[in-house]
């Protein structure tokens, strides 16, 4: 009897480089996969630190796995990138873009993390269909979710730069609807956790966003409890900043908030 064995994409393999003191979990998008993450990641280790990219469940193999997956999941998935840093280092920032910032600010409600960089994460979802997908899952189970963006260009062109395989961005084009609605559910929870947000905080979007507006900013910034919130913009990019081509205005903001907010001292 032979049995079939999810492969992962090309691209969308974990990222894990073992470094100093200082732990960063790094946690992709919805629908992305740690391809989204891998130049932060890069980047992070570069300044000698201890970085894990995990892949969250469902994504980076088959679209259809995410329809039976819950919030819950990837929320424990991003717990299980802090306890694992946390073992191992003196200090956890936690990154995290677009759904990943919802659980870097959920992983600082409930965890004693050193310092929280969240980047184009929305707390506030007002699009009709994330509002109303778990109405709609049963009627439209999937949406087609092209990237009919200049994007994938300036992808297909850094990789192509950098020596690596041209991929393009590595994410699922075909989304189940059961999963937006959970993706609702989520930032409905870390909505309602951000006044247990005490962590050192960085907040950075794009004036030119257009999935994620730039009043989301504000919104966690006003609710959280942290003594020290860095709020920083940038101005051209669209929502997938860490591949846009401003991500190393991104990239700077995080290494100098990780710097910052980090005074720990060699093994």
């Amino acid at each position: 009897m032979t049995s079939t064995f999810p492969a992962i994409r090309a691209g969308a393999e974990p990222f894990f480089s073992r470094g100093g003191p200082v732990g960063c979990l790094v946690l992709h998008g919805f629908m992305a996969s740690p391809a989204e993450i891998r130049w932060l990641c890069q980047h992070l280790a570069a300044q000698g630190h201890t970085v894990y990219g995990p892949r969250l469940p469902g994504h980076g193999l088959d679209e259809r796995d995410m329809a039976r997956l819950r919030w819950h999941d990837w929320y424990a998935a991003a717990l299980d990138g802090y306890h694992l840093l946390r073992a191992q280092c003196q200090q956890v920032i936690v990154v995290g873009h677009s759904m990943g910032g919802v659980l870097a600010l959920l992983v600082g409600a409930n965890m004693p993390a050193d310092g929280l960089a969240v980047l184009a994460a929305p707390i506030r979802l007002t699009h009709w269909m994330a509002r109303n997908a778990h109405r709609l899952q049963v009627m439209l189970p999937y949406t087609t979710q092209a990237d009919t963006s200049t994007l994938p260009e300036v992808i297909r062109a850094e990789q192509s730069r950098r020596g690596e395989p041209v991929l393009g961005r590595v994410r699922y084009e075909r989304w189940s609807t059961a999963a937006v609605s959970q993706l609702y559910r989520l930032v409905q929870v870390a909505y309602d956790r951000l006044p247990d947000v005490t962590a050192p905080l960085l907040l950075v979007y794009s004036k030119a966003d257009v999935t994620v507006a730039l009043d989301n900013q504000a919104v966690i910034a006003s609710r959280v409890r942290s003594a020290s919130i860095q709020q920083a913009t940038v101005d051209h990019s669209d929502h997938i900043l860490i591949q846009d081509t401003e991500r190393d205005i991104v990239f700077q903001h995080v290494t100098n908030f990780i710097t910052a907010h980090t005074t720990t001292t060699q093994l």
